[in-house]
C-alpha cells in the first residue's frame, strides 16, 4: 500500500470533481488529506470544525497538517451545542454531532463534491457517527483501502506529516458520562485541565468530571509526572473551577 494507491483510489471516486476532507487534527484524516490532494490538487481542501467539543490542540494539529501537505484548509465555526440532540448526551450523540460537521461541510464547499473522512478498518462499524456517514455519501478511503492504524501511521510518516505520532484523541464530550447534559462550562474546563497536563509532558489523557470532582486519567508511564506535578495539577483544577481532583490509571 501506498499514498499514490490512496490518491488513485480517491480520483477515480471524484472524477472531474471537486473533494473535501473532514481534517480533525488526527492522523487518520491527515493522512486521507494527503492522498486527496495528491490525487485533485486545488481541486481538494480540508475542513476542520471547530466547535465547543473539540480541544484547541486538534485544531492546531490540523492547521500543521494542512500546511505540510499544501492543501486549502477552512476552519468552520460550528456551535454542537445548539442541538438538543447533541447536549443530550446520550448514546446517538455521535450521530447527531457527525451530521452537523458534513452539514457544514456541505454548506462549505457545495452539494457536488465529493467529502471524504478519516475512518479506518479498524474502527468499530457500530459507532453512531458511521450512520452520518451513509447518510452523506461520505467517502471513507482508508477504510475502503483495508488500512488500519499502524499502516497508516507509517503511511504517514512517509509522507512526512507532522502528526504522524500524534496519540489517538476522541472529543471532549466522551469525557461526560452518557445521559448528563453536556455545558460549555464544563467541556471548557476539561479542555483548560487537559491542556495544561499536556503541557507537563502526560500526552494522553482524559479529565472526567464528576459534579466538582476532577478525575484524571493517564497511562502508566504518565505516574512520574502526576506525583511529581500533585500539588500543581490539585492547584490548578481548583483554580479553574473543579471542587478537587484525584488520579486514576488506565491501561
Amino acid at each position: 500500500m501506498s499514498l499514490q494507491h490512496l490518491a488513485s483510489l480517491i480520483a477515480d471516486r471524484a472524477g472531474e470533481g471537486r473533494a473535501a476532507v473532514a481534517l480533525s487534527g488526527g492522523v487518520d484524516s491527515g493522512l486521507a488529506a494527503a492522498a486527496a490532494f495528491m490525487a485533485l490538487g486545488d481541486r481538494a481542501v480540508a475542513c476542520t470544525v471547530s466547535s465547543e467539543l473539540t480541544p484547541k490542540r486538534d485544531r492546531l494539529r490540523a492547521a500543521e497538517a494542512a500546511e505540510r501537505i499544501g492543501i486549502e484548509h477552512h476552519v468552520l465555526d460550528m456551535s454542537a451545542l445548539a442541538s438538543s440532540e447533541v447536549r443530550r448526551n446520550l448514546s446517538d450523540r455521535c450521530y447527531h454531532c457527525k451530521r452537523l460537521v458534513f452539514g457544514a461541510m456541505r454548506d462549505a464547499v457545495g452539494g457536488e463534491s465529493l467529502l471524504i473522512d478519516g475512518t479506518n478498518a479498524e474502527d468499530d462499524p457500530a459507532r453512531p457517527g458511521l450512520r452520518a456517514v451513509r447518510e452523506f455519501g461520505v467517502y471513507s478511503v482508508l477504510a475502503d483501502a483495508g488500512l488500519g492504524k499502524s499502516e497508516i501511521r507509517s503511511l504517514a510518516r512517509e509522507a512526512g506529516l507532522p502528526n504522524w505520532d500524534a496519540p489517538s484523541e476522541s472529543c471532549l464530550a466522551t469525557r461526560i458520562s452518557e445521559g448528563v447534559e453536556l455545558a460549555a462550562g464544563d467541556l471548557g474546563r476539561v479542555a483548560d485541565l487537559e491542556t495544561f497536563l499536556h503541557s507537563l509532558g502526560a500526552d494522553t489523557v482524559r479529565v472526567r468530571p464528576d459534579n466538582l470532582m476532577a478525575t484524571v486519567e493517564h497511562l502508566p508511564q504518565f505516574g512520574g509526572i502526576m506525583m511529581k506535578n500533585r500539588d500543581k495539577i490539585v492547584a490548578v483544577a481548583e483554580a479553574i473551577g473543579f471542587g478537587s481532583c484525584r488520579f486514576r490509571e488506565w491501561s
